[in-house]
């Protein structure tokens, strides 16, 4: 593990990482610190950043010229907060590399708005890049932890509706299961720098309150069927309390015939492929990110 990696891990378990705070605290909690990343907001040289407000988009736009990859990516946040400007220096990178673009949308988070409003939301911007003639073939959907279970939603949502999958899906840590197993919660929490089983908890409770819509695939991914589901890499890290997450989606997606790209690191933080260029993890998994996606 690398000397950054550490300093990280350091500086999320101080931050971040809380126990024992109720709903409104730990709402308050994650907004203040998930909205607070300026590092991460540096724009790439040779990269555009546009802001778009239309009925079916909000939020931000970053592409180099005459891109041919599409990225729709969905930022973390626990379905609670975060904000577009944060992912600015990965959606940059990943537009660089792929020789692309980057759509990252704005949608409502709990409790003001909890599921399934921002599952929905979503859904209205994958529809709005068909709308402008984007190829599905040309189209990645991605997103971390709490963006990565939207985008495991979003892939559900799209094929019940009968419309094209997108090429194929990248989900760092994915949040994908509203039925957590308490033991191992519990036993991931000494190791995980960032995240707390108390904070997975009380996330559920503020995202589904309605605990009947904890059973839908939607709110619950890894209960979902993947048939016809598009070819997707998962990464997860072998010391974060979402780590059984990553696993369980893996076991249906692959039950179902889908092909699925695994990276597994031990040592490593919570979506730790979001901190490039600083992480060198990061950077060497970047790489494997942008492969895949070439090659889907």
């Amino acid at each position: 593990m690398s000397i950054q990696a550490k300093i990280i891990k350091a500086v999320t378990r101080r931050t971040i990482k809380r126990h024992g705070l109720n709903e409104e605290q730990l709402v308050r909690h994650l907004r203040k610190v998930f909205n607070n990343s300026p590092v991460l907001t540096l724009l790439p040289r040779k990269v555009t950043l546009n802001q778009i407000r239309e009925p079916q988009f909000d939020g931000d736009h970053l592409s180099v010229s005459n891109p041919s990859t599409t990225v729709l990516y969905l930022h973390g946040g626990a379905y609670i907060g975060g904000v577009t400007k944060t992912y600015h220096n990965l959606a940059g990178r990943l537009a660089k590399q792929l020789h692309g673009e980057v759509y990252l949308p704005v949608y409502p988070f709990a409790p003001e708005q909890p599921f399934p409003a921002a599952v929905n939301r979503v859904m209205e911007a994958y529809e709005y890049l068909l709308a402008k003639g984007k190829n599905p073939s040309d189209i990645v959907i991605a997103g971390d932890s709490a963006g990565g279970g939207l985008s495991l939603a979003t892939l559900l949502h799209i094929r019940d509706k009968g419309l094209p999958q997108p090429r194929c899906a990248v989900l760092f840590s994915p949040g994908s299961n509203a039925f957590p197993d308490d033991k191992v919660l519990d036993a991931l929490d000494p190791s995980d720098a960032m995240l707390s089983a108390d904070i997975i908890r009380t996330v559920i409770d503020v995202y589904l309150p309605n605990k009947e819509d904890r059973k839908h695939p939607y709110a619950s991914p890894c209960l979902g069927d993947y048939s016809g589901i598009c070819p997707m890499l998962i990464t997860a890290s072998t010391d974060e309390v979402l780590y059984a997450d990553g696993k369980q989606v893996r076991k249906a997606a692959e039950s179902a015939g889908v092909r699925v790209k695994w990276i597994e690191r031990s040592g490593l933080f919570h979506v730790w492929p979001i901190m490039v260029p600083f992480l060198p993890e990061a950077n060497r998994d970047l790489k494997r990110v942008v492969e895949f996606i070439r090659t889907a």
